[in-house]
């Protein structure tokens, strides 16, 4: 059966276990992180269909916007065992499409999970990142080869599929001058656009004047 998408799940002390359990029945993809700094990291590396974070801690809204920032696209869910309706209402304000309860069965959540990530691909794009072969893969049997940066660079895209991204916001790591960070950037697009202008392919990618760049929502 094919895998339905990419779930994150943020969770600690095997509190999501039945979940990530349940999740894998319905051919989700999870991947479990029990920090949210590796979970950040994580969408540096991967496209994600759906975050959901589990258990209630004070600063649930900030971080909620966090991610939502990172991952505009992603279905964003927190289950919220023992949380206010203050709580609550101050995450689905933040960016949280849903809040859900400590009893949901496992139909109930892929139906959720199918649903939110339904709603986030109308927006989405149509290319995708063949991590096996490291490559940007399009819609019309595009096939870009990529670098490990370059990899990168499209991942940070794919996740936030037309919201222009800040080039501080796609730099590399390992850079800490947002100057030179943002320069470096600019040089790796500029090869991209060469490297899919020589193998025929219509880069996917708009520069935005003044801010950084965005991937093309229908990929075109």
């Amino acid at each position: 059966m094919r895998q339905r998408g990419n779930v994150f799940v943020f969770a600690r002390d095997g509190a999501a276990r039945d979940l990530i359990a349940a999740l894998r029945t319905f051919q989700w993809a999870v991947t479990v992180f029990d920090s949210l700094a590796l979970l950040h990291d994580g969408l540096q590396m991967q496209v994600a269909s759906a975050l959901v974070l589990v258990g209630v801690w004070p600063d649930v809204a900030e971080r909620a916007a966090a991610l939502r920032r990172e991952a505009p696209a992603a279905a964003l869910v927190w289950q919220a065992c023992g949380a206010t309706p203050r709580e609550r209402i101050a995450a689905l304000n933040a960016g949280v499409d849903a809040c859900a309860g400590g009893g949901m069965e496992a139909l109930e959540w892929d139906a959720l999970l199918r649903n939110l990530c339904r709603r986030g691909r109308r927006a989405g794009s149509s290319w995708r990142i063949d991590l096996q072969v490291r490559a940007l893969a399009g819609p019309g049997g595009q096939f870009l080869p990529l670098t490990e940066a370059e990899c990168v660079f499209f991942v940070r895209l794919l996740n936030a599929p037309g919201h222009r991204m800040r080039r501080d916001e796609l730099r590399s790591k390992g850079v800490s001058s947002v100057r030179e960070g943002s320069r470096r950037v600019d040089v790796m697009v500029s090869r991209l656009r060469t490297k899919a202008h020589r193998l025929g392919i219509e880069f996917p990618v708009l520069a935005v004047r003044g801010w950084g760049y965005m991937l093309l929502p229908d990929g075109r």
